[in-house]
This record gives structure tokens, C-alpha cells and sequence, in this order.
């Protein structure tokens, strides 16, 4: 499951609902703005047109997302975003001015290049499906994940809607040789490329000082959960609020008889439900598939932006959000009504679009992320969902995600005479599960500094060095103990007299420390307990 939730519509029943099917290519982009909510508009050469008709030999496709006057940008996360160079075919429906894609990203099939010859496929991080019950267009829906040979779907297509129906003779059952990429620049939980600062993780700076994230719930419930869905919201809140050794605090503040509009930015995070302003196109029909829920995230995308390091995660830095909206689209209560779970599906289903809020991706499943393991395929954060009844269960990926983002800083050091308040800003080891090893020194004159690597290390320890890396000052090492007594070890032992504050952190964001008095000769520690194993 990403942030556009949906379920996956066969082809025939997106020739049937699409007023236009165009095959071309993507020749410009640029930012539109609608009232007070931002879209980009491609201007869009036409090759070839399969369905409907369309004036002239370019038009004008529009999709949500892009900047806001004021430097801010909002993104709806999971949307594939159509970039300058792109061959696609569209699936559209009619606007006074432009065309939109049918169901946000389920409308758009990407032309790749590979040895079987030229294929359409949707986008690959688009893995945010959950299925029906008793589907009786289940196997017709598999088949539809697959890829498609160019010229055979676009015929069928043609033909389809000529009113000609024969079989579905198009598609790839045989994964093609090579990978399949397609360059999709809003799909990943960081600022875009058209961004000042390209590539920074989205966070909110509120949990650095305590403070909180809330959100407004539309008051008259979801359709399709007994009680209205309320307890669910909480519920999610709550699993992600009660990681250990995180700052992340998401809070309800109440509901509202207000219908919240989710590509404005008033505020208010919002939950809505059912799509009450159509920002989504269309209507959710089990039979047919479609559109779930969405997540729209917004954060200052321009110059004036400074980036912020993340407390507690040394040398990372990022972006703020300040303002994130959910909502469902009309029709997903009656996806719920099929389900024996409806209040755990949506539980899940509103703890993963609030992680989405907060700035997590995916753990994996799509093309941005690693392949599911025993792991991440357990995560509430995979590309898919669960849709078992499991409700807003984290693992130990999604904490170490929510962890990354928001850790608790490192502790503050002693505040005895003879030792340094230095903070070490960068890791200078990285061992292996992810731990990190960071120091800091202070010489008798005043001058601070980083311990540096570079002498030897392995994935378990390693030297650093202060002035001359021939001159070896402290030994680290961290060592896996957790099949003998459920913790990892860690082994320090310094040759140095200066004040030093050494820190070692964990993946999870937990860290462990140690210190040393200017003039002092350094003691040795070592810790059989420095680290509970997950």
C-alpha cells in the first residue's frame, strides 16, 4: 500500500470509464495553479489517439502536485509524476482546459525499452493495491500487474473501444530481461528535483522540542467501520507515538463538521472522509477497482528553505513539513463492507498513510526500496498492504524508520569540571546492523576536534585517530551477542589523556556513550549489555 491506496482496475473497465486514450509523449512541464491548489501542466504530443477525440496534434494533461505561491510545494505521495522525455500512454478524462489521468497514477502506462522490444508498464513504486474478497475479477486483476507489449495493447485498446471485443492477447506473463526503471521524481518521501534542495527527507521540526503533529478528524465517520472509524485513528496514532527511543508525537485535536479539502493549505492536518470535494476523480465500485485514499503532504520547496540537521541523527539533514491531509475516496466504505475486519483494515490503512504523513516511504516493494524480506515484508510500511485483520501493527523495520527520522539525541555529556561539552557532528565508523560510531575531543588549549577512520576497520571494530593517522587513539568495537545473552556487546579502549565524548548509536536511533576528563588517562569499558537485540 503507498499513499494512493487503490485497487487494481482490469483494462476493460478503464477503456469503459476513460473518455480519452492517448499514446505520445511529454514535451514541457509547468506549474498551474488552480484556485488555491497547485497542479503541473505537460504539454502533451499526441501520436496516437485510441479512444475519444482530441482537437490538434498536442493538448494540455494536468496532474495534482508542484509549488504554491510563498515557496511552498505539495506533493501527493505515491503519485508518479509525468517528466519532460516521457513516452506514455494515458487513459484521460475531460477538463474545461486540460485533461487529468483516470484514477491519479492508475491512468498512466509508461513506455520502457527492453530486449523484448518496447513495453508498457504502470509505475513500479506503485505497489499501494489491497484486493476485494471473494473477487470475482481477482484473476483478471493479476494478470493486469503485469506488463504489456506496446503495439498488441495499444490495438486492443483501439479495438475495444470500436466495440470489438476479443481476447487479451498483450501481456508479458515472463518478466523481460534487465530492469525495468521508469524516472518518477515524486515518488519517494524527499523533496523533489524542481526543489532548491533536491533529495532531503520530509520531517516535522515540532517533535524536536517536544512538541506535536495533531490532526482533525472529520466528524461524520468513515462509512462501512461500526463507530465511525474514530478509535481506529487513535489507534494508529498511538502505535507510532509509542515507539521507544523516538520523539514522534502525533495527537488528535477533536473533529470538526468541516469538509477538509486536502490541496489546501489551511493549517489543519486533516483526516477526511469519502473525498467530500472530488479531489480524487470518480467514485471507488468494488467492481471496478480503483482509487482508495491519498495522502497530500506540503513543505517549502524554494530558497528561502534552510535545511535542518535532525537532532539526534548527526550529520542528516532535511526538510519541514507543515502540513499533511488524508482522505478516503468516496466509495472506500463499501470496500470496507466487504471485509469480515473493517476496523482493522482501516486501522492499518490510516497508521500507514499517517507514517506517510510523518515522512516514511517504503520498507519494500516497490522500485525504491529492497525487495521484501522475512523482515520488511512484515512491515506496515511494505508497498502492499496486509489487509488481515493485523490492524496498526509496527515491526522492527517501521521503528527503525520512525527512529531515523525522529531519534532521541544523543545524551548530554558529563557536566563535571575537566570534560568537554563538545557533540560530535559526524560518524566516523559504521559497523555492521547499522551502528554508528561518532567522537569528539578537546585538547588542554581549547582546540575541539573529530575522531577520524581510516587507519583499519571491519564490519565489527575499527581504529580512530585525532591528529596523525599513524597514531591509533581508541579501539571500538561492537559485537554481535545476541545469540548468547540477547544483546549486542560494546568494547572501547582508548590510549588517549585528552576530553573526549565517544557515542555509539544503534539503527534504532538508542545510543550508548562514554567519556573521558582532560588530563586523564583514559580507562577502558566494556559492556555486555549495551544494546537490547530486536
Amino acid at each position: 500500500m503507498t499513499a494512493i491506496v487503490y485497487v487494481l482496475p482490469t483494462d476493460d473497465s478503464m477503456v469503459e470509464r476513460s473518455g480519452t486514450i492517448v499514446f505520445g509523449e511529454v514535451l514541457s512541464a509547468s506549474p498551474s495553479l488552480r484556485d488555491v491548489s497547485a497542479f503541473t501542466d505537460y504539454t502533451f504530443e499526441v501520436e496516437e489517439v485510441l479512444k475519444g477525440f482530441v482537437p490538434g496534434g498536442t493538448i494540455v494533461v494536468r496532474q495534482p502536485g508542484g509549488p504554491l505561491p510563498g515557496g511552498i510545494a505539495t506533493r501527493i505521495q505515491g503519485l508518479p509524476m509525468l517528466a519532460e522525455g516521457d513516452r506514455v500512454l494515458l487513459f484521460l478524462d475531460p477538463l474545461a482546459d486540460a485533461y487529468r489521468p483516470v484514477e491519479l497514477a492508475l491512468g498512466i502506462f509508461f513506455e520502457v525499452r527492453t530486449v523484448r522490444g518496447p513495453l508498457l508498464i504502470r509505475e513500479p513504486s506503485l505497489g499501494g493495491e489491497v484486493t476485494l474478497p471473494g473477487d470475482p475479477a481477482a484473476a483478471d486483476r493479476a494478470r493486469a500487474r503485469l506488463p504489456r507489449v506496446s503495439s498488441d495493447f495499444r490495438r486492443w485498446i483501439a479495438d475495444r473501444a470500436a466495440g470489438v471485443e476479443r481476447s487479451a492477447d498483450y501481456f508479458v506473463v515472463e518478466p523481460p530481461d534487465g530492469p525495468i526503471a521508469v524516472r518518477s521524481p515524486f515518488t519517494a518521501t524527499r523533496s523533489p528535483d524542481n526543489c532548491f534542495h533536491d533529495g532531503l527527507p520530509l520531517r516535522w521540526r515540532e517533535f524536536d522540542s517536544g512538541g506535536s503533529a495533531g490532526f482533525t478528524v472529520q466528524s461524520g465517520g468513515q462509512p462501512g467501520v461500526p463507530g465511525g472509524g474514530l478509535s481506529q485513528v487513535r489507534t494508529a496514532m498511538r502505535a507510532w507515538n509509542d515507539v521507544s527511543d523516538s520523539r514522534a508525537n502525533l495527537v488528535l485535536h477533536g473533529t470538526s463538521n468541516r469538509d477538509f479539502e486536502i490541496d489546501t493549505v489551511d493549517g489543519v492536518n486533516s483526516i477526511t472522509y469519502e473525498d467530500p470535494f472530488d479531489e480524487i476523480e470518480g467514485t471507488f465500485r468494488p467492481n471496478e477497482g480503483g482509487v482508495l485514499a491519498i495522502t497530500s503532504a506540503f513543505f517549502y520547496c524554494d530558497v528561502s528553505q534552510v535545511p535542518h540537521p535532525i537532532p539526534g541523527n548527526r550529520s542528516v539533514e532535511a526538510l519541514e513539513l507543515i502540513e499533511s491531509n488524508v482522505t478516503t475516496q468516496d466509495g472506500f466504505g463499501d470496500w470496507l463492507a466487504l471485509s469480515p475486519v473493517p476496523r482493522e483494515n482501516h486501522e492499518e490503512i490510516m497508521a500507514h498513510e499517517l507514517g506517510h504523513a510523518i515522512g516514511i516511504g517504503h520498507s519494500c516493494g516497490d522500485a525504491r526500496s529492497p525487495a521484501c524480506d522475512a523482515v520488511t515484508g512484515e512491515a506496515l510500511m511494505r508497498a502492499t498492504a496486509h489487509g488481515d485483520g493485523r490492524g496498526a501493527r509496527l515491526n522492527s523495520d517501521d521503528r527503525a524508520a520512525v527512529r531515523f527520522l525522529y531519534p532521541v539525541p544523543l545524551p548530554e555529556p558529563p557536566q563535571a569540571p575537566g570534560y568537554t561539552d563538545c557533540r560530535p557532528e559526524a560518524a566516523a565508523l559504521v559497523f555492521a546492523d547499522g551502528f554508528e560510531v561518532a567522537m569528539c575531543y578537546e585538547t588542554a588549549s581549547g582546540e575541539v576536534g573529530e575522531g577520524k577512520a581510516g587507519i583499519w576497520a571491519s564490519d565489527e571494530s575499527g581504529l580512530l585517530w585525532f591528529f596523525n593517522r599513524d597514531n591509533a587513539e581508541v579501539l571500538v568495537k561492537v559485537l554481535n551477542g545476541c545469540h548468547l545473552n540477547g544483546h549486542y556487546w560494546v568494547y572501547v579502549a582508548p590510549v588517549t589523556d585528552l576530553a573526549f565524548n565517544l557515542y555509539v548509536q544503534s539503527a534504532g536511533g538508542s545510543n550508548w556513550s562514554h567519556h573521558n576528563r582532560q588530563g586523564q588517562t583514559a580507562a577502558s569499558r566494556s559492556d555486555n549489555f549495551a544494546f537490547r537485540c530486536n
